[in-house]
């Protein structure tokens, strides 16, 4: 199945581009999407995203066609064919 990946803001500068699609296994998790993102792009990436116990960082969030996963399962919410996968950092205002 395919997955469209969105890097915005710090993730657009270690990935260098706005967007990728990725062919990964069906009912892959956010998780695991994290991982083949940091071996085909940017291991520090999931550094970056990720706290020490292996939630998000605060501030930082994933959103899944527009739905920050959050409100699903967290980091194991599973993705289906056509997904857009968003990584956003914190947003200042002011």
């Amino acid at each position: 199945m395919r997955v469209t990946v969105k890097f915005l803001a710090i993730f657009y500068e270690m990935a260098k581009t706005l967007r990728m699609e990725f062919n990964v296994p069906d009912g892959i998790s956010v998780r695991e999407l994290l991982r083949i993102i940091d071996e085909k792009v940017n291991p520090n990436i999931s550094k970056t995203l990720l706290s020490d116990d292996s939630g998000l960082r605060e501030g930082y969030n994933i959103l899944v066609n527009g739905r920050a996963i959050d409100y699903v399962k967290g980091l194991d919410t599973t993705l289906k064919d056509g997904d857009e996968v968003v990584l956003l950092p914190p947003i200042g205002g002011g």
